[in-house]
């Protein structure tokens, strides 16, 4: 029944995050964009439909909705995020990174990488879980592990109230660094990217409005956390 009702509090707090995400494209005549880490490619399309005639790229590193993310019209290719994005430089108007940070060891280089392949004055969506959100504080206090972090391929251990005990054997479906809000903030500044929106989305363990209304309140003990950030030359 527990991890039940947690499951649709993470449900909720997953919508609502993608709302505020599509909230912050703006409206475009046409524009380049990136989806690092697509998945099936559906919430990429649902997230830039302010923009009369995207041309949607993506990387993903594991196949297995290749077909389906052709037929919607993404250029999607394999790619490990780790070693580099295969474009050249000053070519998106957007970048969608939506739950990719925390699976990566050099977040230095992956944001290198954002701004390198960014066009001037254009800007990168990032969102990740919280590592100060109530729910993470809350286990460790108990002397838990975090919710939102894996510390083995083989199996979701340290937290009796994981809601996924498998995490699929594979190095990359492991959250390896969990950002606090400032966290996120001060890796985009040092990397030269503009912050332009801070958002908390999701407040556990409560749903619906107030659980919206928190989160934007408070959004430094929020379920989820991102952030909007331009490329801004000459500062």
């Amino acid at each position: 029944m527990l991890k039940s009702y947690l499951t649709n509090v993470w449900t909720d707090s997953a919508i609502l995050n993608n709302q505020i995400l599509k909230s912050l494209i703006d409206s475009a005549k046409k524009a380049k964009i990136l989806d690092l880490g697509c998945r099936t490619g559906e919430l990429i399309i649902e997230r830039v439909t302010a923009i009369n005639k995207p041309e949607i790229y993506a990387v993903e590193i594991d196949q297995t909705h290749f077909k389906e993310i052709h037929k919607l019209g993404i250029k999607v290719i394999k790619t490990d995020i780790e070693k580099g994005l295969p474009y050249k430089n000053n070519y998106f108007d957007i970048i969608s990174a939506n739950q990719i940070i925390e699976h990566l060891v050099n977040v230095d280089y992956f944001m290198e990488e954002i701004y390198r392949v960014l066009k001037p004055n254009g800007y990168v969506l990032l969102s990740t879980e919280n590592l100060s959100s109530w729910h993470n504080l809350f286990a460790l206090l108990l002397g838990w592990q975090a919710f939102s972090q894996h510390i083995s391929t083989k199996k979701n251990i340290g937290n009796p109230l994981k809601l996924n005990l498998e995490v699929g054997g594979k190095s990359y479906d492991c959250h390896i660094k969990i950002f606090t809000p400032r966290g996120l903030y001060e890796l985009a500044q040092i990397n030269n990217l503009k912050v332009e929106k801070r958002y908390g989305a999701g407040y556990y363990p409560l749903r619906g409005i107030l659980s919206r209304l928190l989160s934007k309140l408070d959004p430094t003990h929020s379920a989820f956390i991102g952030i909007k950030a331009r490329k801004i030359i000459g500062q």
